[in-house]
């Protein structure tokens, strides 16, 4: 299992709930799934992918605040 899927969320408490894997690879180009919006992608690498969802949860994070 990921380690972003063994850890609590910000002010999560408790057990932690299921959570399935955001990334995926189709015909060798990597992809992620958020809620808000379509998939993002395609990406090079999956480290490409990590990447792109760490910059879209920060800036998803400061247009919330």
């Amino acid at each position: 299992m990921n380690a972003i899927f063994t850890i609590n969320r910000f002010n999560e408490q408790g057990a932690i709930p299921c959570r399935s894997d955001r990334f995926y690879q189709n015909n060798n180009e990597w992809f992620f799934s958020v809620r808000q919006t379509t998939d993002q992608g395609p990406f090079q690498s999956f480290a490409d992918a990590r990447s792109a969802l760490t910059a879209y949860i920060n800036m998803s994070l400061s247009s919330s605040t």
